[in-house]
């Protein structure tokens, strides 16, 4: 990266500068520049659109906070701010997840499919009555029918209204049928719907009663409950009866229902959109609104003292402060003004969205990933980046047209990069034949240079691997620059693969690379990628035979 800041190449550059406004599709090998060039053009259309972009901001999705934290300091040397950074697991506010699925279960959870499951879901918790529910209203019991519960459900669900906000209509209707057969019973013999204003003063006094009788309340609470998305969800996956009600899988069951994963975060957007804000997030909009309010009431009272000394002052040629501005217009501004950054108000709020958006290491995300990005921008402006040979996850992207073909249907454009300026010649050798093995039809990038240093292996037994490793260490702390030691999950001193996404280090250390392969076509995917991170020397410790797709490695023994 260090290298092609410096210097953006033509072809780089034509991508940077492309006059296109739906989907760019960046794709290209390991050190091609695709993360680079993705981050240049944001600043220029930032800087070319400015008046568009400003008060909405950027959001870039990258795969690790590593990741994130290396390019964060990209964009500030190219003068641009106003960018928000997030993973796939940090889109929702209030919420950081890093925990991934089996690969099985990634896959169920990232497909469409599931848009029906979690409708299911919803449906299930607005069941009818098995009986009639007796509701007592001054002298008469009138009782809640299933015809009736019937009726303002389905009006409820026709309403449109997402679950949370409909309980209104469905409460509406079920207070009409009460109070309109209450009436008619207590105001038998002496009243009739004629008296409109005596029919409609009881109705007014009935209702009341309902709103405060506890009673009613449960029972609007069982047969339409407020539903908060992570509760719906983390009830749905620790019963498998609620599974197979909603029409899931039986895989998705787990007894910890909120154990979330990073495939959970899209399915949680879905449900904020499918149940709309419930009554605890009503109550804080409430309480921010009426601090607002009173910190506005403050600022006018301010103003109106002020006023207030004027007539001490016998000066005619003082510039008094309604001279500029009225008590209720201080207190409006003050009221509407918001002094965080767009940053801090784009993180604290799921409904923000921007004008642009830049998803690396695109082909890892899922269809419903998708769904929640296409949700964060209206516009359909986008920077895609990423490499369909390196995707890891069994929800990921095979096709660029599949993914994005439904969400912008002729407005996505692609372009490639297929020169590798980061991985030298030799080093890149190793790499592409892993690739060739898992990804036949796919072409290496070329490097543009060579070294002159060799690629090792060396064999090692579990005992000797922590020495192994320490020697690695203590011999790349004679050169300047940085290195890593890369391995499976579970190897002490290592980082997985996937947590290495994006980077480049001067030196890497891979470790156990048949355990890594072990995974299938997941595992050959990571092994690509932990092999290209090394802009200058790459080793590798095995304690099998060496795999075959790396026999291109020169054996060493230790001395």
């Amino acid at each position: 990266m260090r290298d092609i800041v410096a210097t953006i190449q033509s072809e780089q550059d034509a991508i940077i500068r492309l006059d296109h406004p739906g989907v760019l599709v960046i794709e290209g090998g390991p050190g091609t520049g695709k993360t680079v060039v993705a981050l240049h053009r944001v600043a220029y259309l930032m800087y070319t659109q400015r008046e568009r972009m400003e008060r909405h901001g950027v959001l870039v999705v990258g795969p690790n906070p590593a990741f994130l934290n290396h390019i964060g300091r990209v964009l500030p040397s190219l003068g641009e701010s106003d960018v928000v950074f997030s993973t796939a697991g940090s889109l929702l506010p209030g919420l950081t997840v890093t925990a991934e699925d089996t690969p099985d279960v990634a896959r169920l959870k990232g497909s469409l499919k599931m848009l029906d499951v979690l409708k299911a879901a919803v449906a299930d918790r607005q069941p009818l009555p098995s009986e009639p529910i007796p509701i007592a209203m001054k002298d008469v019991v009138v009782p809640i029918n299933v015809d009736v519960a019937e009726w303002a459900r389905q009006e409820a669900r026709d309403s449109g209204l997402p679950h949370n906000e409909a309980r209104a209509v469905f409460r509406e209707i079920i207070t009409y049928v009460l109070t309109e057969r209450a009436i008619g019973r207590i105001g038998k013999g002496w009243m009739s719907r004629s008296d409109k204003v005596a029919w409609e003063e009881m109705r007014a006094g009935l209702t009341k009663d309902l709103a405060d009788d506890e009673t009613f309340v449960q029972v609007m609470d069982s047969l339409w409950p407020l539903l908060t998305p992570q509760w719906l969800l983390g009830q749905l996956y620790s019963s498998p009866e609620r599974l197979a009600a909603a029409g899931g899988d039986p895989s998705l069951h787990r007894a910890d229902g909120e154990a979330w994963t990073v495939s959970d975060v899209p399915l949680l957007d879905e449900l904020h959109d499918l149940l709309g804000r419930d009554g605890t997030e009503q109550a804080v909009d409430q309480a921010t609104a009426a601090e607002r309010k009173a910190e506005a009431r403050y600022a006018a009272e301010v103003l109106e003292s002020m006023v207030g000394r004027q007539d001490h002052m016998d000066d005619e040629d003082h510039l008094f402060a309604t001279d500029m501005l009225f008590a209720e217009d201080l207190a409006e501004r003050f009221e509407e003004h918001d002094q965080r950054t767009l940053v801090e108000r784009a993180l604290a709020d799921r409904s923000w969205t921007y004008r642009h958006v830049v998803v690396d290491e695109a082909q890892e995300l899922s269809e419903m990933d998708w769904r929640v990005l296409m949700r964060r921008c209206p516009g359909r402006s986008f920077t895609v980046v990423g490499d369909l040979a390196q995707r890891r996850s069994a929800a990921g992207a095979s096709s660029w047209g599949e993914m994005l073909e439904p969400y912008v249907p002729g407005r996505w454009v692609y372009r490639s990069l297929t020169v590798n300026y980061r991985t030298p010649a030799e080093i890149m050798a190793v790499a592409a034949q892993v690739l060739a093995e898992f990804a036949p039809d796919v072409k290496a990038p070329e490097s543009v240079r060579a070294n002159g240093v060799q690629p090792w292996a060396r064999q090692v037994t579990s005992d000797e691997l922590p020495e192994a490793i320490e020697e690695f260490v203590r011999a790349e702390a004679a050169f300047e620059g940085t290195s890593v030691v890369i391995g499976p999950p579970g190897v002490p001193g290592t980082v997985p693969a996937s947590e290495t996404k994006g980077l480049e280090y001067d030196s890497v250390l891979v470790v156990a690379p048949e355990r890594i392969l072990a995974d299938g076509p997941r595992g050959a995917a990571e092994l690509y990628v932990a092999l290209t991170r090394a802009t200058q020397r790459l080793g590798v410790l095995h304690h099998e035979p060496l795999p075959a797709a790396l026999s291109g490695l020169a054996e060493t023994v230790r001395t």
